[in-house]
């Protein structure tokens, strides 16, 4: 691994030197098939790439400790990369603050020893740079091929975010000091004025599009509220099955370590997802009834998603549209009943949204349209583990959030001089659906309860109270 650190400090040396590149100039090579195995090639490698710093040391802990009995057979391998954080935020055993490790977890691995041998010593190195998520998958993929790859993204994720989730070559001007909440991920140690910088989604998707492994079996963000439709719309062309969680996510091991484990003892990669979400309990619950938080962790199968979720999501938008000059009341009042995620992102349940709106105006388009996107979802989603412990909303099962704003909203400004309809109308989800279009219609909004309890449920939250004199 050792070479491989090289390697990647070449890549990354390169990189400061291209500026860009043509289309003709990619040979983008693609997984590894049976009749050109190497002795080498594994079943599956896993990409485990992270930005929480310490946190990520349990992790890689967790990973090591159940492939002890299967890593001398190379049949999953795991190459992890991650980032250690500043030292105000510092929880790491085997490195310094802004080292980046890279090393692949072998039954030789010697976690005391990462920082001499497989550390780099530049926190400068941006981990939401596109090129550098190429450059870490292509060196997996050179130094640890597989018939399939699985992207682990373990770090602080946001979704969909109108601060981010834009070119950032078309930012016009130096942002309002509003930080941003996260698209990808984020790395602490490059800032602007609006907060640490991140990776949108974007940039995310050209870095495997350009990479040796253009198109993943799965992509599991262990990554808080990744899921929303306008995130997985887009990142699903990318891959065949995605895990993520809708809410905020609890710093827990269980999922990688059910993981882990199942890819391990199960060759079917959806068999091994749902054996992992099967065993999660007990010790992931605790992440969330301590606190007081709804949670969840689905697996989607892309195909199913697109073709099976479009058609009567973009027939709700039209119908919402169609109705509003006449129902606006009933609308709205369906509008501050659903279910939101968590208190500071306007994220809401998809389900539940068709269902008040169904439930609110009586309308028979709607109630069978509402019918068909519930149906549509759970086929989608072929397994769940829900968390239900929040006193202020729940529901019976969550399905995937959705942006939910009043026009106002949709067509103010955001940190950078754009609008948050400019950064919208990029989406994938947008653009199948036409969600937009009612979003740039309803006058009303949900509920604001970033600073305190408004009725609306919901399932996360963080309420502060108002001191004195406010």
């Amino acid at each position: 691994m050792k070479k491989l650190l090289f390697l990647l400090s070449t890549a990354m040396m390169l990189v400061m030197t291209i500026t860009s590149c043509s289309v003709d100039d990619n040979n983008v090579p693609q997984p590894v098939s049976p009749s050109e195995e190497k002795a080498d090639t594994a079943r599956l490698t896993v990409i485990f790439y992270g930005t929480s710093g310490g946190n990520s040391d349990q992790q890689a802990e967790t990973a090591w400790e159940i492939m002890k009995p299967y890593l001398h057979q190379k049949d999953v391998r795991v190459v992890v990369c991650y980032k250690y954080a500043k030292p105000d935020k510092f929880a790491g055993k085997y490195a310094k603050p802004g080292d980046v490790v890279l090393f692949e977890l072998t039954d030789t691995t010697d976690l005391n020893k990462i920082d001499e041998n497989y550390a780099l010593k530049w926190s400068e190195f941006a981990l939401y740079e596109e090129q550098t998520l190429s450059s870490i998958i292509n060196l997996a993929a050179t130094q640890a091929p597989a018939r399939n790859y699985t992207f682990l993204l373990y770090g602080h994720g946001g979704g969909f975010d109108k601060n981010v989730d834009y070119e950032k070559d078309m930012r016009k001007a130096e942002p309002n000091h509003v930080r941003s909440n996260r698209a990808v991920l984020y790395d602490e140690w490059i800032t602007t004025p609006a907060g640490p910088e991140a990776m949108n989604m974007y940039e995310f998707l050209r870095a495997i599009a350009d990479s040796k492994v253009p198109h993943f079996q799965s992509i599991f963000f262990h990554n808080c509220l990744m899921g929303g439709v306008e995130t997985l719309f887009d990142i699903s062309l990318f891959c065949d099955y995605i895990v993520c969680s809708s809410h905020m996510l609890a710093q827990n091991p269980a999922p990688i370590r059910q993981f882990i484990k199942a890819v391990t003892e199960q060759p079917d990669i959806e068999k091994a997802y749902l054996q992992m979400l099967g065993g999660l309990l007990p010790e992931w619950e605790s992440g969330y009834n301590g606190s007081n938080f709804n949670g969840d962790l689905k697996l989607i199968n892309c195909e199913t998603l697109v073709e099976s979720v479009i058609e009567p999501s973009m027939k709700l938008a039209d119908r919402l549209t169609a109705l509003y000059p006449t129902m606006q009341a009933q609308l709205d009042t369906a509008m501050v009943h659903t279910y939101q995620y968590y208190n500071m992102k306007k994220f809401y349940d998809l389900g539940d949204y068709a269902n008040k709106v169904a439930e609110y105006t009586k309308d028979p388009q709607l109630i069978s349209i509402a019918k068909e996107l519930n149906e549509a979802l759970d086929k989608a989603i072929l397994g769940r583990q829900d968390m239900h412990y929040s006193p202020h909303g729940d529901l019976p099962k969550f399905s995937l959030s959705v942006v939910l704003c009043s026009q106002a909203d949709y067509q103010a400004k955001t940190s950078w001089d754009y609008t948050f309809k400019e950064a919208y109308e990029y989406t994938n989800w947008n653009i199948f659906t036409g969600w937009g279009d009612w979003l740039n219609t309803t006058t009303q909004g949900p509920r604001d309860q970033t600073m305190q309890y408004q009725g609306q449920p919901v399932g996360q939250y963080f309420f502060f109270e108002p001191e004195e004199g406010d």
